[in-house]
């Protein structure tokens, strides 16, 4: 059996796209000057480390300059703050800190205190305040109540993923493993779908292309907040949904909805889907209602156990006011429309630059490939649902704009990034004339040979 050099090809390069999109986001996420927040982490890292505590789980971040333990040592309130300060740095002084912090936005203090005095210390604390509570980990950003924050605004399966990463270290580059490994899984999802629409191996490596170098993935996968997961769901999504796996995808735009509500954005594609094929009630009851249901209720069940279901309830509902509201003005906000433009891109960090950065020529092609779209889905079937799931997205954000919910950022993008990409390598390799590119190589080819020829005649 001769050997398939295409598909041997092939492979390399999507190890070499992916390998090299992993190392980048991975490199960036462990760099020394990231050691700390970055973007809006100041929410949702809190957030995670809170339901933690709450669900009785301790984390650990260890300085390994000096093998100590961070613990963050929190008041009821700022007069026994006042009151007992002393007190407790005179304890962390009798087990030798090395590092202390004086929280001035709520009351608490932070200490570093060297690992093998670790459980000493907090139990000779808690015996004399035990009043206070202590919170092993990560130092606190320095924001008013955020011992208490849990973000009940969005949903919890993209904090169960920083939690995930927190319970193996509580430490900047944990909190962000999950997504930089979410970004590989992305890509090699946005690969398969182009493969299984065309199968065709210069498809899928046209919008792996698009999808490894995109920068609003590389930058939000850098980062411990909720789109890169959204992401995640929205490219599994529309692989099952291209795949005909109508169960799954029901699954799986739950999941989405449970990272972060947009992630349910192309629910309505699963609907038109589920009725234009005509497979039974019950196929549309369990795969349009059922199952997206249990991929958005399972992954709360961590927070509604921390918080108590009535609670988790109300918040829930509440949130839909949250996101309807405009939150005041911001030199950062984007709406969807300058997405498309790369108009006003949000900023994690400075120096290093990460940028949450729109690809203009990815997003903006979405719209011209509106009119070529009916001649791919004809000669391809299912090729319709990527595009589809695109503009349904942005057709929830538009409706979320004009009801309220004018403050939109750059980052939100990142769920339309993997089926942009898969739309991106199906349609422009059923219309652009490939032969032109096989030939001219060819004729490159030919001349290379030749005038090597020629040089080692001359040579002679």
């Amino acid at each position: 059996m001769g050997m398939n050099w295409k598909k041997i090809i092939y492979i390399v390069l999507v190890i070499l796209m992916i390998g090299g999109s992993f190392y980048y986001s991975y490199k960036t996420a462990s760099s020394p000057k990231l050691h700390d927040y970055i973007g809006d982490e100041v929410w949702y890292v809190p957030a995670s480390r809170n339901l933690l505590h709450k669900l009785g789980i301790s984390v650990h971040y260890i300085n390994k300059t000096n093998n100590t333990e961070g613990v963050n040592v929190i008041f009821s309130s700022d007069e026994d703050k006042n009151e007992n300060q002393l007190g407790a740095w005179q304890v962390a002084s009798t087990y030798n800190y090395t590092k202390y912090i004086d929280y001035t936005n709520f009351p608490a203090v932070y200490f570093e205190i060297p690992r093998k005095n670790l459980k000493s210390f907090i139990d000779a604390l808690k015996s004399k305040y035990p009043e206070i509570e202590i919170v092993t980990g990560f130092r606190y950003p320095d924001k008013d109540n955020i011992q208490n924050y849990l973000n009940t605004e969005h949903p919890f399966l993209g904090k169960d993923f920083i939690m995930l990463g927190m319970m193996i270290r509580d430490d900047p580059f944990y909190w962000r493993l999950p997504g930089v490994i979410a970004l590989a899984i992305i890509n090699l999802l946005v690969a398969l779908t182009a493969y299984r629409l065309t199968k065709s191996y210069l498809a899928s490596l046209i919008a792996l292309f698009f999808s490894a170098v995109d920068p609003t993935l590389m930058a939000t996968s850098v980062a411990a907040m909720l789109d890169i997961y959204v992401a995640l769901f929205v490219a599994l999504f529309v692989y099952l949904m291209v795949s005909d796996r109508d169960y799954s995808s029901g699954l799986a735009i739950g999941l989405g909805g449970a990272a972060k509500l947009n992630g349910g954005f192309g629910y309505p594609v699963l609907f038109i889907k589920l009725l234009k094929e005509r497979r039974g009630f019950k196929r549309f009851l369990v795969a349009g209602l059922i199952l997206p249901s249990l991929g958005f209720l399972v992954p709360e069940l961590p927070a509604i156990k921390a918080l108590g279901f009535e609670f988790w309830l109300r918040e829930f509902i509440g949130s839909f006011r949250w996101h309807l509201s405009y939150k005041g003005p911001n030199p950062n906000t984007s709406p969807f429309w300058q997405w498309f433009v790369d108009l006003r891109p949000f900023p994690f960090h400075f120096n290093p630059d990460v940028f949450a950065e729109t690809d203009p020529f990815l997003l903006s092609a979405m719209i011209v490939f509106i009119f070529a779209i009916p001649y791919i889905a004809i000669k391809r079937r299912n090729a319709w649902m990527p595009l589809a799931v695109f503009w349904s997205t942005i057709g929830m954000f538009a409706l979320q704009y004009i009801l309220g919910g004018k403050t939109q950022f750059s980052f939100y993008a990142t769920a339309l990034v993997p089926e942009a990409a898969v739309v991106m390598g199906v349609v422009l390799y059923d219309i652009i004339k490939w032969d032109y590119f096989r030939e001219s190589l060819r004729i490159y080819w030919g001349f290379i040979v030749k005038s090597w020829h020629w040089l080692m005649k001359v040579t002679r």
